[in-house]
């Protein structure tokens, strides 16, 4: 136990000092500028709700332009002393600077609520674009430095709320309260995932947590190896889930550990599954596709892409694949056998996972385009086409 103890706080030291580095090179401070964003299509992909920093702001995903304010009648509203079209972006004025960089959830038609990085919910009216309560809602915590640095999940009923420095807490949607909270040892740095009542908790402590929903028992945990910072994905009876240890694990529903396989380095995002095929990044810059058809994992095959880590979850397109990494690229791969197809190169690193809009009879474009959020306020999201990798537009916050 002693030895598995001076592990884990090794493995999260390397962390804190992995991401301070990762901080300082991107010019920032910390802890209140973490410097990735959470991009969200809305309303079926009409608007792209892009939460970056200290604002969260909805943008059009024809040409990245901000949304503008309508009133009732659909006129556009303006300044009434600039004169100047009113578009949709919400801040909280705080010192510190109140940071959003998770997923909004939907209260009702016209209400979300933002979490942010200060462990305070802001609940928001989408028409006018106001916060309803400018000094947020706190969500109790054993501490005042534990914050919210993933995604909450978000059920009819329940707020499952990751803590960064350790423990989920599960609060009701209605009033806030606490319905009940699980100790981690140390910090939770992923969503949280929900299978048929069972939700799967991965922690900088090595463990994967299966707890019962409703009442936060432990159903049952498995060690590891090595911290985990990425929210386990859920496929045909099994879990895949990579840590800090350099390994990917199939976990099946019970606990059991299936297979495993090494990567060149930590692995810090969340693989894709598509056809019985699964692809990861690693903090090397390697991407790894393997066979998960049965209770195995095969390698297909093996390629360093980038110079340095892929972090955001792979996109899968009929035949290829594409990867962003901290070396300001986005690689367009053949799903055959990863070899480069083309490469587009950005302003700033890449950590945030991307997202693709469809065309349709409300979506004006012209083919599918794939987002992708960089570091850098000079592009904070940058559209290309899916197919081709034609840049659209770039979005400054």
């Amino acid at each position: 136990m002693k030895s598995r103890m001076m592990a884990s706080k090794y493995q999260v030291g390397a962390l804190a000092l992995f991401l301070l580095m990762l901080f300082m090179s991107s010019c920032v401070p910390l802890p209140t500028d973490p410097r990735w964003a959470s991009v969200t299509l809305i309303d079926d992909g009409q608007e792209i709700m892009f939460a970056f920093h200290d604002k969260v702001a909805l943008v059009d995903p024809v040409d990245g332009s901000l949304i503008e304010l309508r009133d009732s009648e659909g006129r556009v509203r303006v300044d009434s002393e600039s004169g100047n079209a009113l578009t949709w972006q919400v801040q909280v004025q705080a010192n510190p600077a109140t940071v959003f960089y998770h997923q909004p959830i939907p209260l009702d038609d016209n209400t979300m609520l933002l979490p942010s990085f200060s462990r305070r919910f802001y609940e928001v009216d989408v028409d006018a674009a106001r916060v309803l309560n400018p000094e947020g809602r706190l969500i109790e915590a054993d501490t005042t430095t534990s914050h919210i640095v993933a995604n909450v999940l978000a059920t009819d009923d329940t707020l499952y709320v990751p803590l960064s420095e350790g423990d989920v807490t599960a609060i009701n949607r209605d009033d806030y309260s606490v319905r009940w909270k699980f100790d981690t040892e140390f910090g939770v740095w992923a969503e949280p995932l929900l299978v048929e009542g069972v939700l799967y908790v991965t922690s900088l402590d090595h463990f994967l947590y299966a707890l019962d929903a409703d009442n936060g028992d432990l159903l049952w945990k498995v060690d590891l190896g090595g911290a985990i910072a990425s929210a386990p994905v859920y496929a045909d009876g099994y879990l895949y889930v990579g840590s800090f240890g350099r390994k990917l694990f199939k976990v099946a529903d019970d606990g059991t550990i299936a297979a495993e396989y090494e990567a060149q380095n930590w692995i810090w995002g969340s693989p894709a599954v598509v056809d019985g095929m699964l692809y990861i990044g690693d903090s090397s810059g390697w991407v790894h596709a393997l066979d998960i058809s049965g209770s195995g994992m095969q390698m297909v095959w093996a390629r360093q892409v980038a110079e340095r880590a892929i972090r955001a979850t792979p996109l899968i397109t009929d035949d290829k694949l594409i990867v962003a990494s901290r070396d300001h690229r986005a690689y367009w791969l053949s799903r055959d056998d990863g070899t480069e197809i083309f490469r587009r190169e950005l302003v700033g690193e890449v950590l945030a996972d991307m997202v693709v809009v469809e065309p349709s009879e409300t979506v004006n474009i012209p083919e599918a385009y794939v987002l992708i959020s960089t570091m850098s306020n000079e592009e904070a999201l940058v559209a290309f086409t899916l197919e081709s990798g034609e840049r659209r537009w770039a979005y400054r916050h």
